[in-house]
C-alpha cells in the first residue's frame, strides 16, 4: 500500500519514505480479586516524508497503511514552509543490515493470564491490591523510494502494581514492571515483586520513627530511574546544538564516578521493547554515553547528526501516533561496577528511599530537584521502620559524580517507547528532611 504514496510523490518529482504502524493494545485491571475492566484497542498511523529540491516535508495520519494523496500535498507544503528555516538534510541512504531482535511470541492477556491476575489481586483485610496489565503488539513497516520495504514485529508487557495497606496509618506503594512475556512477568510478580511490595506497604502503614537519623543513604532504583529521566535531554545531540545541555564540549571529561557507565541499546536482549532500527531506518545498536565515569558521546538522529557532522546513533524515535522524529533513548541503562548489597549494613543505620511521590521542583537543564518520597530506616541489627514522608533534594549531575556503588536490583522507567533503567545506588550527595 505504501507504493501508492511513493508513486504520488514521484509525480511531483519528490523522493518519499512511508512509515506505518499497526498496534493492538490489551488492558486488564484486577482489584480485590475481581476483574474490573478489560479492553482491546487497535490503533495505527501512516507517516510520510518527502524530499524535493533541498526541502524536507512531513505529514502524518492516524490511519495505518493510508493511501490518501492529501498526505503528499501536505508533506510538500510543510517542506516549502520549513525551507526558510535552514537546509534540510538529503534523503537518507538505503537502510543497512539491521541488528536482529530476538524472536518471542506476541504478548497476549489470555484467559489464563486474566485468572492469574485476578487471583494475585485478592489481597486481604486491610490490604488492597490493584494490578493493571497492558500488552502491546506492534507491526512497523518502512518503505523508501527505490528500496524494498523492511519491517519488524515487537511487543511489550507492562504491569502497574498499586498496594494500599491500613494499619496505624495508610501505606501506599506503586511499582511499574516490564517484560516481553506475559507468563514470565506474572511469575516475577508472584514470586518476587508482589511479596516485597506488600511488605513495604504494610511497613509504610506503621507509625513513623520519631527522628530521622541515619549513617548511609540508599536510593532505590525506582527513584533513581525517575531522577535519571530528568537529565536524559542533556545526553541528546539536539540539546547540545541548541545550547541546552550542561555536558556540551565536555566529551572526554569525567562526569560520573569511576565505575559508572551509561549505555543506550535498544537491541539489548533484556530491553523491554527491542527494535532493530529507529523511526528513520537507521540501524540501532549500543551507544556508550558514559564509560568508567567519562563522557563519550550523545544520542542523535539523522538531522541532528548531520548538523553536528557525525553519524546518527539510531535514536530517532517517532511518537505513538507517528509524530515527527525526535531524539530519544531506546533502552538507557546505568551500571556501576561496585556491588554494595541491599539495605542492611552491620553497625550502620541505613535510610532506604523506596518511592518517589512526585517532583516538587525539578530542572532538566541544571539537574536540581526536590521531590516527595517514602523511605525505610534499617537499623544496625536489620530491623526496619517507617521513615514516613520525606523530602529528597539535590542535583542529578552531582549524584552521578557521587555514586559509591549499587544494590544489584535493576528498575525501569518508561516514557512512550523510551526506557530508562538502573539499580539502587549508595550515595552521600543528597539531602533529606521531613
Amino acid at each position: 500500500m505504501s507504493d501508492t504514496l511513493i508513486e504520488q510523490a514521484a509525480l511531483h518529482g519528490a523522493d518519499a519514505e512511508v512509515w506505518t504502524l499497526r498496534r493492538r493494545t490489551e488492558e486488564l485491571v484486577c482489584r480485590l480479586g475481581a476483574v474490573e475492566r478489560r479492553s482491546e484497542v487497535a490503533t495505527g498511523a501512516t507517516a510520510l516524508t518527502v524530499w524535493l529540491e533541498g526541502t524536507e516535508g512531513y505529514a502524518v495520519q492516524n490511519v495505518p497503511d493510508s493511501r490518501d494523496p492529501a498526505l503528499v500535498t501536505a508533506a510538500l507544503a510543510v517542506g516549502r514552509a520549513l525551507s526558510a528555516t535552514g537546509t534540510a538534510p538529503p534523503p537518507p541512504p538505503a537502510p543497512g543490515p539491521p541488528h536482529r531482535i530476538p524472536d518471542t511470541p506476541p504478548p497476549r492477556l489470555d484467559t489464563e493470564a486474566a485468572e492469574r491476575l485476578r487471583t494475585l489481586s485478592t489481597g486481604d483485610d486491610g490490604l488492597e491490591v490493584e494490578l493493571r496489565a497492558r500488552a502491546d503488539r506492534s507491526r512497523i513497516r518502512l518503505h523508501r523510494a527505490g528500496t524494498p520495504p523492511i519491517g519488524y514485529d515487537t511487543g511489550v508487557v507492562q504491569m502497574h502494581t498499586r498496594i494500599t495497606a491500613r494499619g496505624d496509618g495508610i501505606g501506599h506503594i506503586g511499582h511499574q514492571s516490564y517484560g516481553r512475556s506475559v507468563p514470565g512477568l506474572l511469575d516475577r510478580l508472584a514470586t518476587e515483586e508482589l511479596p516485597e511490595l506488600i511488605g513495604l506497604a504494610r511497613l509504610l502503614a506503621t507509625e513513623p520513627v520519631p527522628r530521622l537519623a541515619y549513617d548511609d543513604l540508599l536510593v532505590d532504583g525506582r527513584v533513581l530511574v525517575k531522577l535519571l529521566s530528568l537529565i536524559v535531554p542533556a545526553f541528546q545531540m539536539d540539546s547540545v546544538l541548541e545550547g541546552r545541555s550542561p555536558l556540551a564540549d565536555r566529551t572526554g571529561e569525567a562526569v560520573a564516578s569511576p565505575g559508572v557507565s551509561l549505555v543506550d541499546d535498544p537491541t539489548a536482549p533484556d530491553s523491554p521493547l527491542p527494535v532493530p532500527w529507529d523511526g528513520e531506518g537507521t540501524a540501532c545498536g549500543p551507544t556508550a554515553l558514559i564509560e568508567d565515569g567519562t563522557l563519550r558521546g550523545f544520542l542523535s538522529a539523522r538531522r541532528t547528526a548531520a548538523e553536528a557532522g557525525t553519524n546518527s546513533t539510531g535514536s530517532g524515535q517517532r511518537g505513538p501516533g507517528g509524530e515527527m522524529v525526535t531524539v530519544q533513548p531506546g533502552c538507557l541503562l546505568l551500571r556501576h561496577t561496585t556491588d554494595l548489597g541491599t539495605e542492611f549494613r552491620p553497625g550502620r543505620t541505613v535510610l532506604h528511599v523506596v518511592q518517589a511521590n512526585g517532583a516538587h521542583t525539578s530542572n532538566p537543564i541544571t539537574g536540581d530537584f526536590s521531590i516527595g518520597a517514602n523511605a525505610v530506616v534499617v537499623g544496625p541489627d536489620g530491623s526496619r521502620g517507617n521513615a514516613g514522608n520525606i523530602t529528597l533534594a539535590g542535583n542529578v549531575f552531582e549524584l552521578l559524580r557521587n555514586l559509591d556503588g549499587h544494590d544489584g536490583r535493576t528498575r525501569v522507567n518508561r516514557a512512550h517507547d523510551s526506557f530508562v533503567a538502573g539499580p539502587g545506588v549508595w550515595t552521600t550527595s543528597l539531602t533529606t528532611g521531613r
